[in-house]
């Protein structure tokens, strides 16, 4: 499995995660992408290399562009909270959840979108 966070995570969290040595991949907006990569643009190359998506845009299934890369690419994404957090209270939240992250990566059929809460806990959003 490969984690890939969006630009609106940063970068701060994503080389942490990296450093700690995880048992699985992380790669960031930042280090494939220029910064300003419309959505629609990255969404398909990430998806075609069969990634994960993680950010705090909670906006991939409302959008036709987004939701198109979400069906066509199987993909799996994971909306998570904190977007006006600070870096602690979204390393934090990610911590709680990402043994269930990793359990909803393998479980769930793709595509998915999972929400996940200030309690590290996972809800499913419905793709139109």
């Amino acid at each position: 499995m490969i984690l890939f966070f969006d630009r609106s995570v940063g970068v701060t969290i994503p080389r942490v995660l990296v450093s700690l040595k995880l048992p699985v991949q992380v790669e960031y907006h930042q280090n494939w992408f220029p910064y300003h990569e419309p959505d629609d643009k990255w969404l398909p190359l990430v998806g075609g290399r069969g990634w994960t998506v993680i950010g705090h845009d909670s906006k991939y299934h409302l959008l036709p562009n987004e939701l198109l890369a979400l069906r066509q690419y199987s993909m799996g994404c994971f909306y998570l909270w904190g977007a006006e957090a600070t870096r602690w209270q979204k390393m934090r939240v990610l911590a709680l959840a990402y043994d269930n992250i990793v359990e909803a990566e393998s479980r769930a059929k793709r595509p998915f979108i999972f929400r996940v809460d200030r309690r590290g806990k996972l809800r499913p959003v419905p793709i139109p």
